[in-house]
């Protein structure tokens, strides 16, 4: 971890929170796809925000990976996609429409009525899940994009 912090100016502890929001968008992501509803090419044949949510991963790497002389760039592009998820997250896909399609089997989209979840499953507990895993991932950004600013101010000031 010393010789990545080296390379990319992250302390530890902001790479790490990097690789769990990577994580945890993955378990999130893989909710979009089985829910069916909120979810889109390559999965379904549509082209809609879940396809273009799928750019978080490259735009993660490049914070985690990408090198010194740019870090403010991987800062940049690490909020904007932190509020284009808080965005969706808040308007498009809200706690309520996760809940719904695993609690009740059904959408709360009213053009997507008839779509079922892939599992058929109808859980209020794997609701629960799917919803506290959308706030963490959007905590998890939140603070890491909050980490890496400190990460780049103490480089600042060191420098």
């Amino acid at each position: 971890m010393d010789l990545l912090h080296r390379k990319n100016g992250l302390r530890p502890v902001t790479a790490l929170l990097l690789i769990v929001t990577m994580a945890v968008g993955l378990v999130h992501h893989i909710d979009h796809v089985l829910r069916v509803d909120h979810s889109g090419w390559p999965f379904r044949p549509d082209v809609n925000p879940f396809t273009y949510s799928l750019l978080a991963y490259p735009v993660l790497l490049f914070a985690l990976l990408g090198p010194v002389r740019l870090f403010w760039w991987r800062w940049a592009s690490l909020v904007i996609g932190t509020g284009f998820t808080l965005y969706a997250h808040t308007l498009i896909e809200t706690p309520q429409m996760q809940y719904a399609m695993w609690a009740y089997d059904r959408s709360l989209e009213p053009q997507l009525w008839n779509i079922r979840n892939l599992c058929g499953v109808q859980s209020g507990t794997v609701g629960i899940i799917a919803m506290i895993v959308a706030m963490a991932l959007n905590v998890l950004l939140v603070t890491t994009a909050i980490a890496m600013l400190a990460d780049g101010l103490k480089r600042q000031n060191t420098a």
